[in-house]
């Protein structure tokens, strides 16, 4: 089955078990009559870098908005609960969809329940929280890229943003209405509560298609990192679903707990850099094989504590492990990053 296919017939199942369902309309009645804020495809799987942006997002948008219902919609649930949603909202709510890496082909079905929501919701202001945006030159990432333009051209109080310069760029071509922030997550200060000493070096690393690193280079840094320091390896992606709020609090503070305990992070997931960034605690990352990461980096590497090899080299990342970090700029460059999302959203 081609990958165009695929998404065509995922597209019509969305569309036919949408317009099929029977949910129960009163399912958010206690909400009836107030003001409400949407979070909709809300992380409730098992990868902590979405976890977390669910998380921040959530907050911000209690803080900005103090009047108005935060109603989490997770993304297990976005397609049964949109009619019970769509029954008892009014256009003073507020619409919003979850940052982060999927606007693309390589997510389709999560594309296209984005979609599906601003279409949704087309008197509302939505807001789509920064991503990073990537479709592919192939048939089915073009059809994909048509049917976002269209979606999202058409919806006239709908603001998209992007995470980093590549996808803004791609969004501008694209889009007349965009943005570029930073990720949320990059708004949280999660430095507290603070360990007596630091010890070891924390391995968060990929073992996915988004891997730039060899099994060779993984070997020899392992080999290298265990020589010195004590190690602990730790992913973002635990391989849970349909998490509850607490279970996702509660493991989003088991993973930040331990970055707080590192010397250093060692990291080549996105997120790995973002959680090492939010407590305070030094960070190699290294490049994988997209510019997610190194687009990222651009917001926070002035900070004085988070590196990133342009080119993986074991000498060099040896001698990065081997520093006295003397400067964390945290505090100056975490209200500035704060401050450019409020200004926008």
């Amino acid at each position: 089955m081609s990958k165009l296919f695929k998404i065509l017939y995922i597209d019509i199942r969305f569309r036919v078990k949408y317009w099929n369902s029977k949910p129960n309309l009163s399912l958010y009645d206690n909400l009836r009559g107030k003001k409400k804020c949407f979070v909709f495809l809300a992380a409730d799987y098992g990868n902590l870098g979405d976890v977390a942006i669910t998380y921040a997002q959530e907050k911000f948008l209690k803080e900005q908005f103090p009047e108005y219902e935060i109603v989490d919609v997770p993304i297990s649930r976005t397609l049964s609960h949109l009619k019970a949603i769509k029954n008892i909202s009014t256009t003073d709510d507020i619409v919003t969809i979850v940052g982060g890496g999927n606007m693309s082909d390589l997510y389709f079905d999560i594309e296209l329940l984005r979609q599906m929501v601003i279409n949704t919701f087309p008197n509302n202001r939505v807001i789509s929280f920064p991503q990073t945006m990537f479709f592919s030159k192939t048939m089915s990432g073009k059809y994909l890229r048509r049917q976002a333009v269209k979606t999202y051209s058409k919806h006239n109080n709908l603001i998209v943003t992007s995470r980093e310069k590549w996808s803004y760029e791609l969004m501008k071509a694209l889009l007349t209405k965009c943005k570029l922030l930073p990720d949320i997550v990059m708004t949280l200060d999660k430095r507290e509560p603070a360990v007596a000493e630091r010890n070891g070096v924390t391995l968060c690393l990929r073992d996915d298609a988004e891997s730039g690193l060899s099994i060779k280079f993984k070997a020899e840094l392992r080999a290298m990192v265990k020589e010195v320091f004590n190690v602990v390896e730790y992913d973002t992606h635990i391989g849970r679903g349909n998490l509850s709020l607490e279970e996702r609090e509660n493991e989003l503070n088991k993973i930040w707990a331990q970055f707080r305990s590192s010397e250093w992070v060692v990291t080549d997931r996105l997120h790995g850099m973002i959680f090492a960034f939010i407590t305070g605690t030094p960070c190699v990352v290294l490049p994988n094989n997209n510019y997610k990461i190194e687009g990222c980096y651009s917001w926070i590497k002035n900070c004085g504590y988070i590196y990133f090899m342009d080119e993986l080299n074991i000498s060099e990342l040896t001698t990065l492990l081997s520093k006295k970090v003397k400067s964390i700029d945290f505090e100056t460059m975490s209200n500035k990053l704060k401050k450019q999302v409020e200004d926008i959203l």
